[in-house]
């Protein structure tokens, strides 16, 4: 392959990529408007400056689009995961890990919101997004598990726990706390996260007899 055509790939690809990214963002601003059996291919096009036709190339349906929102939400939300959470400790591992997710609820991007939308929709409907959407919430539960074990084999976190039940659990707080956001948005983030946080710890901290050492 030539230098010329070499560039020439990357400039196909730098520009299917870009395209990919807009269509997203303006699948997942609308979600968030109207809903997402509102959304049509050819509003996704308008919105990002595109045509219908392009939509379809890229992603083949809507459906198949909203796929791929949701798994690129999943993605990117356990990037920034592993960014902020690079502490020595288990039990300050877990703490950084909710406050991650609450620093994206408090300042929600569009993909974020699209996520819950559409989570919340899978839920009231038989949504063809059901299995991507339950896959995303097991990989979720499974990353919170798997840290809640790596700190029972430390040695930090209480024998005793069912790392899968408190995981669910977990997930169920962050997600409560993060729907009643979106709709109230003078809910006190601070306070929740300070509870949940103490939850946990305490969970995690305590010895089998339900008693939590000092320090």
């Amino acid at each position: 392959m030539s230098r010329a055509d070499a560039a020439s790939r990357r400039s196909q690809e730098e520009r299917r990529s870009e395209a990919e990214r807009r269509l997203l963002e303006s699948a997942a601003e609308l979600v968030g408007e109207i809903g997402p059996s509102k959304v049509t291919l050819a509003a996704i096009g308008d919105r990002a400056g595109y045509s219908r036709g392009l939509v379809t190339h890229h992603f083949g349906s809507k459906g198949a689009m909203m796929e791929r929102l949701v798994g690129v939400v999943g993605e990117r939300f356990r990037e920034d995961l592993v960014d902020a959470t690079a502490s020595a400790s288990w039990a300050d591992l877990l703490l950084e890990f909710v406050r991650a997710y609450f620093a994206v609820v408090s300042d929600m991007p569009p993909m974020n919101r699209a996520r819950l939308v559409l989570w919340a929709d899978a839920v009231a409907t038989p949504s063809e997004l059901r299995p991507a959407i339950t896959a995303s919430d097991r990989e979720f539960r499974e990353e919170l598990a798997n840290r809640i074990v790596q700190g029972q084999a430390a040695g930090e976190f209480a024998p005793d726990i069912n790392s899968a039940g408190l995981a669910t659990v977990t997930v169920a707080m962050l997600r409560g706390v993060a729907l009643q956001k979106m709709l109230d948005p003078d809910l006190d983030l601070d306070a929740g996260r300070v509870e949940i946080e103490h939850l946990l710890l305490t969970r995690l901290c305590s010895t089998a007899d339900g008693e939590v050492p000092p320090g």
